[in-house]
């Protein structure tokens, strides 16, 4: 229920920062001398900081696979579900809005992150509707087979720690997928309706 309320808060603020930030949008071109990074001063990140995002974006971007072992799992779910738990509960410790600049981004994130949590939710509240269950291996082969939005969520989160990489750790140069804000990302508008319509 913690994580439910945690989530629908989450919502709140990124619908919140989505309109207030809606009216003020430029339009930007991107061309091919221009770098995909948003040339920003007020963004600025820790060396922690950039560290967590290279290794986040290397970590969504491994094949799920590799971590049935170290889960003692063989389930795409679970291990989305982990992975986009661990990031929620982490990045407070690497992304403060109080030290640094809080970007549309980072709320985009918590709330795919957030989406995968409730899809984990669903897939076992069958068994126990209290969430106590999201965890629980020993019911796991009675666990809903995975949605599309969870398998959905996943992917776009992985585009976007990547684009974050790009613009925050390698000066916009590198190959970006256009989901983030940071790098005036043409499918922002695409992730960001998945958001919406996966709340």
């Amino acid at each position: 229920m913690k994580i439910i309320k945690i989530g629908l808060v989450g919502m709140l603020v990124a619908g919140l920062l989505t309109a207030c930030n809606g009216n003020d949008a430029k339009s930007v071109a991107k061309t091919d001398d221009q770098p995909a990074a948003v040339e920003n001063d007020t963004v600025e990140f820790s060396p922690e900081a950039k560290e967590w995002i290279a290794e986040m974006a290397a970590e969504f971007n491994r094949a799920p696979e590799e971590s049935f072992d170290e889960l003692k799992q063989e389930d795409v779910g679970f291990v989305y579900y982990t992975k986009a738990n661990d990031l929620y509960e982490n990045m407070q410790h690497y992304i403060d809005d109080k030290n640094e600049s809080f970007d549309e981004d980072f709320a985009n994130l918590r709330m795919l992150a957030a989406g995968i949590s409730h899809d984990q939710f669903e897939r076992t509240a069958h068994i126990d509707d209290t969430g106590k269950e999201k965890d629980n291996l020993e019911h796991a082969e009675d666990w809903k087979p995975v949605p599309a939005s969870m398998e959905t969520a996943y992917q776009y989160m992985g585009q976007l720690l990547n684009d974050l990489d790009v613009a925050i750790n390698k000066g916009g140069k590198g190959n970006s997928f256009g989901v983030s804000h940071l790098t005036n990302g043409d499918k922002v508008n695409e992730l960001e309706s998945f958001i919406k319509q996966d709340s």
